[in-house]
């Protein structure tokens, strides 16, 4: 028996006799008071970080921002962790959840890899460096750092790890290709890792410098075992995942963005937690402008949501921050050992018809067929294009435009209006057609957009306000 799988054990037991009380009396216990909502969601004891500024910086590159927690059950709500303002990034809560690894990334200096304990004392500095994932050894419980280093074009040129307690037992185990420091999990076992290798390429790296193999393209990779190892990439909308069952190859889209409230807005800082069933975003960015995401905003929180028992769709949602300040890069903790959601799954994952690696991916899952109209239209609304230097690290950018039908000339479609994404930007360059005049007469052909999956990588640019209708592709641009 391995070590996690012994402690899991002894918890397991120490719980138990409280629980078995719970059921002979019959009394099921109050979910109320700050945390409930995430204590109805998990069921267990549950801890989040995240960073928190004034919502003008959503990407965490500045210095004026804190580190705030929350836990489930000590009844405090939202805290503050570290309340210095200063460079906190991409914050991890260790395998025990009782520690917090972050990074700075202040210029120019290089990186740097801190750590601290979950009630803010303990602070110090690990490495120079920054922190991309933390991990478990599943044979003696020590907790690892994996940490990016010689940053430079396409990311980090190096990943090492080393136990948290001793840095000074580094060992390299990626140098064969730069890695984005977004989305670098390593799997229960420490042997692959999911990886933007180097961005956009979704990447399931096998540990030490073995294999690559590309799964997609996109951003905010995520790996984690559930029955086998279930890997993801977020997509240009920032609004779904693509799920990738590394055993079979088989694919499907999830939609995260529709938490209440949230109508049709994009999200950002997609993770899983420790626990499968559950992810953690950042959300909504709906405050209008060419970028929504890079636009951030006071009313930006943090999110807890459980995937179904097959991991299709999100099942249900957990608001966790209620503050007035622009929350972001949230990590989640859970006790397995308190769930009541089993951590590997016993029946099947994913739809029933998922498509295969290389086929073409639909909305939520299965092959889309291409939907092709020809269509007379007249342009109601245009979209905010973008600056190139507004989407970097994206080359290019399509922006979704509303239109008023006139009339199908082939194919079906019964709505009065139709959304159309378009090429705005290509290789960094606005096109000369991208911007258009409201009342301007078109005639398009068009396919749906989720069959074309050579875009799933790509820049959409949406305000989400028709999130009801279908989206429809020009290809009249190819």
């Amino acid at each position: 028996m391995t070590y996690q799988k012994r402690m899991r054990a002894i918890r397991t037991a120490l719980v138990a006799p409280a629980l078995a009380a719970v059921s002979c009396s019959g009394t099921v216990p109050v979910v109320e008071g700050p945390g409930a909502e995430v204590r109805a969601l998990t069921g267990a004891h549950t801890r989040a970080v995240w960073v928190q500024g004034d919502g003008s910086d959503p990407r965490a590159s500045g210095v004026q921002l804190v580190l705030m927690g929350f836990d489930s059950h000590d009844g405090e709500g939202e805290r503050v962790i570290l309340g210095t303002p200063a460079s906190y990034v991409q914050p991890l809560l260790t395998p025990r959840g009782d520690r917090i690894v972050f990074s700075s990334r202040v210029m120019p200096g290089p990186p740097e890899v801190f750590v601290v304990n979950w009630d803010g004392t303990g602070l110090q500095t690990l490495t120079s460096g920054f922190a991309l994932d933390v991990w478990e050894h599943p044979e003696n419980g020590s907790e690892w750092v994996y940490v990016g280093t010689d940053n430079g074009k396409g990311g980090f040129a190096t990943v090492s790890r080393f136990p948290i307690d001793t840095p000074d037992r580094r060992e390299v185990v990626w140098n064969k290709s730069a890695v984005g420091f977004d989305g670098f999990h390593v799997s229960a076992d420490g042997r692959y890792a999911s990886g933007l290798c180097p961005w956009p390429d979704a990447t399931l790296a096998e540990l030490p410098n073995g294999s690559m193999t590309k799964l997609g393209e996109g951003c905010w990779t995520s790996l984690i075992s559930a029955r086998g190892l279930l890997f993801w990439y977020f997509d240009g909308a920032h609004r779904n995942v693509t799920m990738v069952d590394v055993e079979t190859g088989a694919r499907w889209m999830v939609n995260i963005n529709h938490a209440e409230g949230f109508d049709g807005a994009e999200v950002y800082h997609p993770r899983w937690s420790n626990h499968p069933r559950f992810l953690t975003i950042s959300g909504p960015y709906n405050q209008g402008g060419p970028n929504q995401a890079r636009t951030g905003g006071k009313q930006v929180e943090i999110y807890m949501g459980r995937f179904s028992e097959d991991f299709t769709a999100v099942e249900a949602w957990a608001r966790v921050t209620n503050n007035s300040g622009g929350d972001s890069m949230p990590d989640v903790w859970i006790d397995l050992a308190d769930s009541p959601h089993p951590s590997r799954p016993s029946g099947a994952i994913g739809p029933s018809h998922p498509t295969a690696a290389g086929e073409t991916t639909g909305r939520p899952g299965g092959a889309a067929e291409t939907g092709r109209l020809v269509v007379s239209v007249r342009l109601a609304r245009a979209g905010s294009i973008p600056t190139p230097q507004e989407i970097l690290p994206y080359r290019n950018a399509l922006v979704v435009n509303d239109y008023e039908v006139v009339e199908v000339l082939r194919g079906t479609y019964t709505e009065s209006t139709i959304q159309i994404a378009q090429w705005a930007i290509r290789d960094s360059r606005e096109l000369a057609a991208a911007r258009k005049i409201a009342g301007a007469a078109f005639t398009l052909t068009i396919d749906r957009y989720d069959a074309h999956a050579e875009l799933e990588g790509e820049r959409l640019i949406s305000d989400g306000a028709a999130a009801s209708l279908p989206l429809y592709y020009d290809i009249g641009q190819l």
